[in-house]
């Protein structure tokens, strides 16, 4: 006789006073299983339909099950299987009566293996959408024998199961029997009540379920007189399992009080307290601190509000600074080391190529200005051929794939520290900063706070501390974007430079600029790289120059570090463009590791059976 753990809670089902309910799985596992079937449905789902199983226990001990029900997919299966769990112990043997029902193709039912357990299978020939299948199978070694009672304890409907739509079942003893005989149902969590009879002679019990969530389970305890058996006990175990039941009914009960009062609706007043708390928090200290300065600014200016170093651009304009976020800060300080003369490219087709200017001091560059061009020399130095100075696309992309993420990482800080020196200290104001560090941990404990609430609650409660934590969550991303604000002398040239950005792309705007903007096209590209615009300014300036009157040969002859040069075959901006484009997506592939900054339980357990079932 195998061990039994505690058997679940129970409701007793003589004359069908009464139905069965079961303890809840462990909530972890619904969490895993709903995941699991959230994934899962999104691919193709499933469903069992109006399942009937007949159960006939004999008085050898075996159990033989009669199963019919019909499996829908969404998409289409070719098997429909059902595995048994059972323990070493006990053996799961097909009988010849499983069929694939109706209309169809050909079919043949096997038997096989599964996790812990016997899987029984009707495979079709072809693949389809809906097919009644019958499953027949014995069960032998599933029954527990004392002098004063044989108990059957199963578990009829697997865990891990699709959806059922209509369930019916009977269990059929081997006689008729009296009190104090009697079955006992376990739902699981299945919040339906069933519909469960017991004859007068209490020797056929039926039990119907309009629905069975996946995850619950449908178990049997039918507690049954030794006298119908061949099977022999060694010890009485009637009362004891009686007292077990008797305990569980009493768990229910307490359990019933437990999730009425989880599930009350009041409890949902400590979210929307809670919730209307962050808010008006939240948005006090906004008023007080985290509104924008106010000053005046032009929209869209023809010229950059300071001669910050392109990289120091992209650092300046982020409040909450992110060294993953300065890819374009590290491109534009490599094009604009070309525009000065530290190297100039030379592309050919979609190979990358630049030309370093060994001889040619670094002392006017800034650290951070220095450092790249340390890291373009340390990446040339890998040529194989014996040129130090000479950088090539495959060069540049097998180092960044080595240090690049590392390299920018840290460099991007170096930036930012460079910026906040060289403007007076943090950029954003103290108080702004202090409310939003204030804001955002307390939202963020807030959120967790009602998440375990959400976790323990039940029904509408659950729902409304969910909500209550979705929206701390909210308060926590707002509290952290808006209330941190610039230091007010700060802002016109925060305001400038985002002006600034939007001339860069505007042609209605660019058209109208003056001669000397064209002039500085090559300073301004830099510039456009840092604020991630490159390629929309390049197209706008070649639009908008012929129209302002623009020198077109001297906007080529300063693009000759870009590769504009004579012989190179563009012979006008839009060819120009065209070509930077072409090379800036090149440099930017050669170099995107840096830029981009681093690449079960049920009704109690008591019970054998389980496993899973559905359609493949």
């Amino acid at each position: 006789m195998r061990p039994r753990r505690p058997a679940p809670p129970s409701e007793r089902t003589a004359a069908a006073r009464r139905a069965a309910r079961g303890r809840r799985p462990s909530r972890p596992l619904l969490v895993l299983l709903a995941l699991l079937l959230l994934g899962w449905a999104g691919a193709q789902s499933y469903q069992w339909r109006d399942v009937v199983q007949d159960v006939t226990l004999e008085a050898d001990g075996s159990a033989v099950v009669q199963d019919t029900r019909t499996l829908w997919t969404s998409g289409d299966f070719g098997e429909a299987f059902i595995c048994v769990g059972h323990d070493a112990g006990q053996t799961v043997t097909l009988l010849p009566e499983t069929a694939a029902l109706g209309p169809g193709p050909s079919w043949h039912a096997y038997s096989q293996p599964c996790d812990h357990g016997t899987e029984v299978v009707v495979h079709m020939d072809r693949r389809i959408q809906e097919r009644r299948v019958h499953f027949a199978y014995r069960l032998s070694g599933t029954m527990d024998a004392y002098t004063d009672v044989v108990q059957w304890y199963w578990n009829l409907i697997q865990l891990d199961h699709p959806v059922i739509l209509g369930y019916r079942l009977t269990v059929h003893a081997p006689g008729p029997m009296a009190a104090p005989f009697d079955a006992y149902v376990h739902r699981y969590a299945n919040p339906e009540q069933p519909t469960v009879r017991l004859s007068d002679d209490r020797s056929t019990l039926s039990v119907a379920f309009e629905r069975i969530p996946a995850g619950d389970g449908v178990e049997v305890r039918y507690l049954m007189d030794p006298t119908l058996f061949t099977l022999n006990g060694t010890r009485p175990g009637l009362r004891d399992l009686l007292r077990n039941e008797q305990e569980h009914v009493a768990e229910q009960a307490r359990n019933r009080l437990v999730e009425r009062v989880r599930s009350h609706w009041l409890w949902g007043l400590l979210p929307l307290l809670a919730v209307i708390w962050l808010g008006n928090g939240v948005g006090r200290d906004y008023r007080r601190y985290g509104r924008e300065p106010s000053v005046p600014s032009m929209r869209y200016p023809f010229e950059p509000p300071s001669d910050l170093p392109p990289a120091a651009v992209t650092a300046l304009l982020m409040q909450t600074f992110s060294s993953t976020s300065m890819g374009p800060a590290f491109f534009a300080t490599i094009m604009d080391l070309a525009r000065r003369g530290y190297g100039s490219f030379v592309p050919k087709g979609r190979r990358f190529e630049m030309q370093l200017d060994p001889g040619r001091s670094d002392a006017d560059l800034e650290p951070f200005e220095r450092d790249v061009l340390e890291y373009l020399r340390a990446a040339a130095r890998t040529h194989r051929r014996g040129d130090p100075d000479f950088l090539e696309f495959n060069e540049l992309k097998a180092y960044s794939k080595r240090h690049g993420a590392t390299f920018v990482k840290a460099w991007g800080k170096r930036v930012r520290d460079w910026v906040e020196a060289q403007r007076g200290g943090a950029l954003i104001s103290p108080e702004s900063r202090q409310a939003s560090r204030r804001w955002t941990g307390t939202a963020l404990v807030t959120a967790l706070l009602l998440g375990l609430g959400a976790f323990v609650g039940h029904g509408a409660a659950r729902a409304l501390f969910g909500v209550g934590a979705g929206l701390a969550l909210l308060a926590t991303a707002v509290a952290s974007a808006a209330l941190p604000a610039w230091r007010e002398e700060l802002a016109p040239e925060i305001y400038g430079w985002r002006g600034f950005r939007r001339t860069l792309t505007d042609y209605t705007r660019m058209k109208d600029a003056p001669l000397d903007f064209f002039g500085l096209w090559d300073v301004y590209y830099c510039y456009a790289a840092a604020l991630g615009v490159a390629d929309r300014y390049l197209k706008t300036v070649a639009r908008a120059a012929p129209l302002a009157g623009a020198d077109e040969a001297m906007m080529l002859q300063r693009g000759a570090w870009l590769g504009a040069h004579p012989g190179s075959g563009i012979q006008s901006l839009s060819s120009m463009a065209a070509q930077i484009q072409s090379l800036s997506s090149a440099l930017t592939a050669a170099s995107a590791s840096a830029s981009s900054g681093g690449s079960s339980s049920g009704g109690g357990g008591g019970g054998g059976g389980g496993g899973s079932s559905g359609g493949r």
